[in-house]
């Protein structure tokens, strides 16, 4: 069952969130050796992203034990503003000492096809063959018709069993093709952790949170990782800021 925490503003927000995902990195180094994580595109996480590379956030991580994904990413090149990796390389990465190997992003310029077929090599080589990818850290948001990654409702890719699959013409603007880890492998995970803020966010939320057929409408309510949190700020909720 999801977990709803409230922060007052989206800046609170992200720094639990940053807090988080340190916390997950130790826990993980400390039961595996290692820190495996999926992350996210849209305009919320950029403010995690850049929280993170500041200090003292940055030097808590064992970035040269830890393996950064994508959950999705669109079919373009990383160095298009559309891409999910260039907002997380602009923000974070390229200032973190993490090894060039340690980073596996989806690439887009392949194609969806292609892409797809590359990130579930990448996949198998990082967790092996012989069960589903299970994720330390999984980041998500949620757009306004209630996608999470590039799930969108009334899809086919809602129900895929693949790890992970392209994403055709899909109902969104852009209207770019993309690549989307499934269900299967992000509720694998062992945290998902959605960011939401903003007022567009009210009404979803209010679903999500009180409504329990709301994962037959929005596939970010279908998200059931083994710990699933939602951080928002007021105004998602509709409280008065301040």
């Amino acid at each position: 069952m999801a977990d709803f925490h409230v922060f007052a503003n989206a800046e609170d927000m992200s720094q639990s969130a940053a807090q988080l995902f340190i916390a997950c990195s130790h826990q993980a180094l400390n039961d595996r050796a290692r820190f495996t994580v999926a992350l996210s595109g849209g305009s919320t996480p950029k403010r995690f992203f850049e929280i993170l590379a500041c200090e003292p956030y940055w030097r808590a991580v064992p970035w040269d034990r830890t393996l950064i994904f994508w959950g999705d990413d669109r079919a373009v090149p990383p160095d298009d503003d559309q891409s999910n990796y260039k907002l997380a390389h602009d923000a974070l990465l390229s200032h973190m000492p993490i090894p060039e190997a340690n980073i596996f992003r989806i690439r887009g310029e392949l194609g969806a096809d292609r892409a797809a077929e590359d990130t579930r090599r990448n996949l198998v080589n990082a967790f092996g063959d012989k069960g589903t990818p299970r994720f330390d850290f999984a980041l998500q948001g949620m757009g306004t018709d209630g996608h999470t990654a590039s799930l969108f409702p009334n899809t086919d890719s809602l129900e895929s069993t693949d790890w992970v699959v392209p994403v055709i013409n899909p109902p969104a603007i852009p209207r770019i093709d993309r690549i989307t880890m499934t269900f299967p492998v992000l509720n694998n995970a062992r945290t998902a952790l959605f960011l939401a803020a903003g007022k567009d966010k009210q009404s979803l939320i209010h679903e999500i949170m009180n409504d329990p057929t709301a994962p037959d409408r929005y596939p970010a309510a279908r998200l059931e990782a083994e710990e699933t949190l939602w951080y928002v700020d007021e105004a998602a909720l509709g409280l008065t800021v301040g």
